[in-house]
């Protein structure tokens, strides 16, 4: 029989911010921030499903969050984890395997430059355009650039299409969902964290996959599972199925 393996998308997927909860449920606090204080939240049907996965299956985080932030997740996670948008993947030992280092931190550091320029721009438009900018990295090495909007996603979508216009640099690509939009370097995604985590996986016995996430960005690495899962209102079912609605 086949080992399950859910490759699971954190944010807005199984927990989401409050105001991104339905009504009159109630709600189990799911990630909170440096000083303890909640952040998110996770639903009764949320809670049973990650309950029922984590009794048949390896459930794999695949999230944009970094390590530390993916530590403050109530979920209990002890297999591979894949983090910082698919730029960092550790073992369930909580090393990096011998292969990041060769395959995934040169990508890394030849894009170091052009993140660090994007960054620098950014940062000089930040308080004219109504957003925020953080860097973020693993050691000395430059994982991706992140932009949250103070208010709400409409200084992120005036910013995506000004980035889009005026052209990124080759080795960088861009995620925009919401309140949150990300810089990343190509090859370092989710997509490619997840393939090399199957192939990994797939030699020590044959699997089953099921891939989970909520985002546009999420449906490469979604795509390599044999199957998909996508919450109800999430940026895939709205800009994808609303053509199929009745």
């Amino acid at each position: 029989m086949p080992h399950l393996v859910i490759f699971l998308d954190l944010d807005d997927t199984i927990l989401q911010t409050v105001s991104k909860c339905p009504p009159d449920q109630t709600l189990t606090p799911a990630a909170f921030n440096r000083a303890g204080e909640v952040l998110s939240f996770m639903t009764p049907a949320q809670q049973r499903l990650v309950a029922f996965w984590s009794e048949q299956a390896t459930v794999i985080p695949v999230t944009g969050r970094t390590d530390s932030a993916l530590e403050r997740v109530a979920i209990p996670f002890h297999s591979w984890r894949i983090t910082h948008h698919g730029a960092v993947i550790r073992q369930p030992n909580a090393l990096l395997p011998i292969w990041w280092h060769a395959q995934v931190r040169p990508l890394l550091n030849a894009a170091r430059q052009s993140l660090e320029k994007c960054a620098t721009w950014l940062n000089a438009n930040a308080m004219a355009g109504g957003y925020r900018v953080s860097m973020h990295s693993l050691d000395d090495c430059l994982t991706y650039v992140s932009v949250k909007a103070d208010e709400d996603s409409t200084a992120l979508t005036r910013l995506q299409a000004q980035l889009v216009e005026t052209g990124l640099p080759p080795e960088l690509t861009l995620h925009c969902n919401g309140n949150n939009l990300a810089l990343m370097v190509k090859g370092a995604q989710k997509y490619d964290a997840v393939r090399r985590v199957i192939a990994e996986l797939k030699r020590d016995e044959p699997l089953a996959t099921i891939g989970v996430g909520d985002s546009l960005t999420d449906l490469p690495f979604m795509q390599l599972c044999d199957f998909a899962l996508v919450p109800k209102s999430s940026q895939i079912q709205i800009e994808t199925w609303s053509r199929y609605a009745q």
